[in-house]
């Protein structure tokens, strides 16, 4: 008999220190589920749960613009993956992606409509990562630089590319991931969510092991740490339970500087999931869209 698979799931959403409103917000959200709140504020245990949706949003647009961008994008996200749920059920890698990328443009098409809806005509728009789990596999999609790590023996890992001007800089060697918390260009991305029509949704995938922590958050948590300040944060608060995690790095957020609101959604593969193996390390797999006679049966092949 299979080993019950049992994933926590606990988020943060915090102001910060210097901003007047909260433009960040995070869903959770399982397959079994229809239409859960944003925000929630309990640890969630799935167990065997078909597929768990995980997603953090950071609206732009200033006033209640942002937020009520990043607020729309989740919305219309977790109303497309409730209506989705039997075609989840079904789905292999391939349709599993290119379901998480139609989420995408839909939560796209969302943020213009509400726009519309009350007049808003200064731009808003909103970042996005998300994650979908299945079986020992993560799928992501992201708009924008919001990010998603992974935390395994004791290596934090990026998982995502980030979708900004530094962060293309970085891909480049032009500059290292510590210059580009001070680069004047920082806060430049160059996709959002509400900003533009034609999106190019980033799909990537990671292989679970028992044991990861996925980290997913908004750039208020990782542009006040290096990134080996922010490893040595997550390997101190990893001792306590999920939940202690989650809340201690936004807490040192705040300390060292809090400038933006924070947020954080941990996600831990605790039972059912492959061992590691040594030396295996967790990194950015850009998903292989590969066109042949049978796509679907190439793709299959990489997950099985």
């Amino acid at each position: 008999m299979s080993k019950s698979r049992v994933v926590q799931v606990h988020g943060v959403t915090d102001v910060g220190c210097t901003r007047s409103g909260n433009e960040d917000c995070f869903l959770i959200q399982s397959t079994e589920q229809v239409r859960p709140e944003l925000n929630p504020t309990e640890t969630q245990q799935f167990n065997n749960a078909p597929g768990i949706f995980l997603a953090v949003s950071d609206g732009m647009g200033g006033a209640a613009a942002g937020e009520v961008a990043s607020q729309t994008a989740l919305h219309a996200l977790r109303d497309f993956m409730a209506d989705r749920r039997q075609e989840l059920a079904e789905a292999g890698p391939e349709d599993i992606a290119q379901i998480l990328e139609g989420g995408v443009h839909w939560a796209n098409r969302a943020i213009f409509a509400k726009a519309r809806e009350l007049n808003i005509r200064k731009p808003m728009g909103a970042t996005l990562t998300a994650a979908y789990q299945q079986e020992s596999v993560l799928y992501l999609c992201q708009i924008g630089d919001s990010r998603a790590y992974c935390f395994r023996d004791g290596n934090l890992l990026k998982i995502t590319r980030d979708q900004s001007f530094v962060g293309h800089l970085v891909e480049l060697g032009t500059i290292t991931e510590v210059q580009a918390l001070r680069h004047p260009q920082r806060n430049v991305i160059l996709q959002a969510l509400g900003t533009q029509d034609n999106l190019k949704v980033d799909v990537s995938y990671l292989p679970l092991c028992k044991g990861d922590i996925i980290l997913i958050c908004s750039d208020g948590l990782y542009s006040e740490f290096t990134p080996d300040q922010l490893q040595e944060r997550v390997r101190m608060a990893r001792s306590g339970t999920l939940a202690k995690l989650v809340q201690q790095l936004v807490e040192d957020a705040k300390v060292a500087g809090g400038k933006d609101n924070i947020t954080v959604v941990g996600m831990f593969a605790q039972e059912g999931f492959p061992q590691r193996e040594p030396g295996e390390v967790p990194g950015y797999l850009a998903f292989p869209f590969l066109s042949s006679d049978n796509p679907l049966k190439r793709v299959n092949s990489i997950f099985h």
